[in-house]
C-alpha cells in the first residue's frame, strides 16, 4: 500500500520528469548537434535576420548543444508531466491555469522594465571595466546595427524558452508539492545546476557519436567535487534564479521575467562581441571572471537589478509566498 501511494505520489512524478528531462538530454544531443552542423553547412539561416543564430550554430561546441538538449528535454517531459499530475482534476484549465498564472494586462510594460534594467546595468558595468582597462574594445567584421539586432534576437529567444522551462514548467511541476519558499529557493538552484551542465575545460571531444551525451553527464557529474568550480559561476547563477523567480511569484506572470532575462543576455552578447578581457584567466577572481556571467562583481549587478525591481514592484499587494 505504502509503495503504490509513493508511485503515485507527486514526488515520485517529480523524480520521473527531472531524471526524464536529463536522459533525454543525453539522447538528444547527438541529433541536435548533427542537425545544427547540417544547417551551418547548408547556411540555410545565414544572411537574414536569423543570421546570429547561424554563428551561434556555427561556434558552438557540443556542450553548447548538449545544454540545449535538456532544454528540449524538459519540454517534451513537460505536457504528459502535468497530465499526470492533474489526473484527478475534473475542470477543464486553461494554458495559464494549468501553469499557474494570471493574465497581464501590462506585459509589455513589463518586459521593456525587465529589459532596459537588467541590459543597462550590464552595459554600464562594461563601460566601467573597459574605462578602468579591465576589458578593451575588439574590432568586429559586422557592424553595429547588426550586432545589436543579433543579440537582441538571441536574447529574446532564449528569455521566452527559459522562462517557460524554469518559471512556468517547473513552477506548475514543483509547486505541487512544495510550499512557495522552499519552491522559491529550489527553483534557484536548479536552475544554476542546469546551466552549470557542461563539461570541464578544456575537454576535446574529437567525434560525436550517438553515445556521446551519455559520456558528458558522466564528465560534468564528476567535476561537482570541485569547489572552484563551483564557487566560479554558482553565485551568479543562483542570484538570477531569485530575481527571476521572484518576479514570477510576484507578478503571477512570465513577461517580467523573460525581460530580465532576455535583457542580461542581450548585455553578455553585446559586450562578447565588442570587447574582451585584458587580463590572464583566473587572475581577478574572485571578483571578476573569464567573462561577465563569472564573478562576485557581476553577481552585484545582478543583486541591484534585483534591488531595484524589488522597490519598483513594492505598490503590488501580492504576497509572492502566500500559500494557496
Amino acid at each position: 500500500m505504502v509503495s503504490g501511494s509513493f508511485f503515485q505520489s507527486s514526488g515520485f512524478k517529480i523524480i520521473v520528469f527531472i531524471t526524464g528531462t536529463i536522459l533525454l538530454g543525453g539522447l538528444l544531443a547527438p541529433p541536435l548537434y548533427w542537425g545544427g552542423k547540417f544547417l551551418v553547412a547548408q547556411e540555410t539561416l545565414k544572411g537574414g535576420w536569423l543570421e546570429s543564430i547561424h554563428d551561434s550554430m556555427e561556434r558552438g561546441l557540443f556542450s553548447r548543444y548538449f545544454n540545449r538538449a535538456i532544454l528540449l528535454g524538459a519540454l517534451l517531459m513537460l505536457w504528459p508531466t502535468l497530465k499526470w499530475m492533474s489526473g484527478g482534476e475534473k475542470r477543464k484549465l486553461s494554458f495559464l491555469e494549468r501553469f499557474e498564472l494570471k493574465p497581464n494586462p501590462r506585459w509589455w510594460v513589463h518586459l521593456l522594465i525587465g529589459f532596459v534594467a537588467a541590459g543597462g546595468l550590464l552595459l554600464l558595468l562594461g563601460w566601467i571595466y573597459v574605462s578602468l582597462g579591465l576589458y578593451k574594445n575588439i574590432p568586429s567584421q559586422k557592424s553595429l546595427v547588426s550586432i545589436l539586432l543579433g543579440a537582441l534576437g538571441t536574447g529574446i529567444a532564449v528569455g521566452l524558452l527559459e522562462e517557460f522551462v524554469f518559471r512556468g514548467a517547473l513552477y506548475a511541476v514543483m509547486g505541487k508539492i512544495m510550499k512557495p519558499k522552499t519552491l522559491f529557493i529550489s527553483i534557484a538552484v536548479f536552475f544554476a545546476l542546469v546551466h552549470f551542465l557542461k563539461p570541464p575545460h578544456p575537454l576535446v571531444i574529437d567525434e560525436v557519436t550517438a553515445g556521446t551525451g551519455f559520456w558528458m553527464l558522466g564528465q560534468i557529474f564528476g567535476q561537482f567535487g570541485d569547489p572552484a568550480f563551483l564557487a566560479a559561476e554558482f553565485a551568479v547563477l543562483f542570484a538570477i534564479g531569485l530575481v527571476l523567480g521572484y518576479t514570477r511569484m510576484k507578478t503571477a506572470s512570465l513577461w517580467l521575467g523573460i525581460g530580465l532575462h532576455a535583457g542580461w543576455v542581450f548585455g553578455v552578447k553585446v559586450l562578447s562581441s565588442l570587447t574582451i578581457r585584458d587580463f590572464k584567466s583566473g587572475e581577478m577572481m574572485p571578483w571578476l571572471g573569464n567573462n561577465l556571467r563569472v564573478g562576485a562583481v557581476s553577481c552585484l549587478v545582478v543583486c541591484a537589478t534585483g534591488f531595484l525591481i524589488w522597490l519598483w514592484l513594492r505598490r503590488n499587494p501580492r504576497n509572492p509566498f502566500a500559500e494557496a
